[in-house]
């Protein structure tokens, strides 16, 4: 059978082909009542991006925040754009995750393909009156396809879980339902796990981020560890590092010693913060988890400790670790 391929070709309509970065123009169609316009004024920062976030879920396409101008300390212009927006430099690290050429030995970072394309879409804030930021310039076409709405719970900045889903998730963990089932049942409820708005990591990490989805804490013990705790967990010591990872958290083992007088790792966290309401949100997951306080706990002389220790444990007893107390006796009563 003989074909006129001269008709296929001219058949093919090029407006459907679509390669991302030669700048193609796609204008999102969605109301106006989501669409940023020159002159719109907000109070704060925070609401601009909030602004900016929910016109990019409508429109179909992740927005992150982009680079600021600040002139004698004070913020005088601001960018949020579109989260293909540039293109990102490869960078060459080593084994522990410091990008400097001269260190040995020197290896690449695993190899992640790049959603960047160089997309130009954005939003110019700019000061006014020291307190509020008018929409100086907006930049709405883009030159990749749109994100589906059935993919939209992927997005970084699209997907949020609601006040009505945090604190159904705080409810169900205090009937001992994980948070792996506290995400099921939301996308029975919900209708798929499209309609939920957020991923099955999202409710993983909702206790142990803060407003900004910074990582503030992590807590870990399996199952070993708690057969261990109720063996030889009547004196258990535990002290913080000072950020020597790469990550600049604060990593806390709790130890305990065994009937051969060898020391175990029952439970450890990473921390944010040495502050009160973390040490107490650690200790608070160890009870948790292993069901009973300690008998005699052992730490250095750290103030939040001793709060934290004497709010959750209010039977054990608090002693100090006789290292450090050695370690102090040469400055205070002197090297003889």
């Amino acid at each position: 059978m003989d074909y006129n391929f001269d008709f296929l070709m001219f058949c093919v309509d090029e407006s459907s082909v679509l390669v991302e970065g030669e700048g193609v123009d796609i204008i999102p169609e969605i109301s106006s009542s989501y669409r940023p316009v020159k002159g719109m004024m907000f109070s704060s920062i925070d609401q601009a991006f909030d602004f900016y976030c929910e016109y990019a879920k409508k429109a179909g396409f992740g927005a992150r925040k982009g680079g600021s101008y600040v002139y004698g300390g004070v913020l005088n212009t601001k960018y949020f754009t579109c989260c293909k927006e540039g293109y990102k430099p490869a960078k060459m690290c080593d084994s522990k995750g410091d990008c400097n050429e001269s260190s040995k030995p020197y290896y690449k970072r695993r190899k992640r393909p790049t959603i960047r394309c160089g997309c130009r879409a954005h939003i110019q804030l700019k000061s006014v009156d020291g307190g509020f930021f008018e929409v100086d310039d907006f930049v709405e076409g883009h030159n990749h396809r749109m994100v589906a709405d059935s993919d939209m719970q992927f997005v970084r900045y699209a997907r949020k879980l609601t006040h009505v889903q945090e604190e159904a998730i705080y409810e169900l963990s205090n009937m001992n339902l994980g948070l792996v089932k506290a995400f099921n049942l939301m996308r029975t409820q919900y209708g798929g796990f499209e309609k939920v708005g957020a991923t099955k990591d999202d409710c993983k990490n909702f206790r142990q981020v803060n407003d900004d989805r910074e990582l503030i804490h992590i807590y870990w013990a399996d199952e070993t560890s708690k057969s261990n705790y109720l063996a030889f967990g009547d004196i258990i010591s535990f002290d913080a590092t000072f950020k020597t990872n790469k990550y600049k958290m604060v990593f806390v083992p709790f130890t305990e010693i065994d009937n051969h007088c060898h020391s175990v790792t029952v439970c450890a966290g990473l921390l944010a913060y040495e502050t009160i309401e973390s040490y107490t949100w650690l200790l608070q997951m160890l009870l948790k988890s292993f069901g009973q306080a300690p008998k005699v706990v052992v730490t250095d002389q750290d103030p939040a400790m001793k709060q934290a220790i004497a709010a959750v444990f209010p039977n054990t007893r608090h002693m100090l670790c006789m290292w450090y107390i050695m370690k102090k006796v040469a400055d205070k009563v002197g090297a003889d």
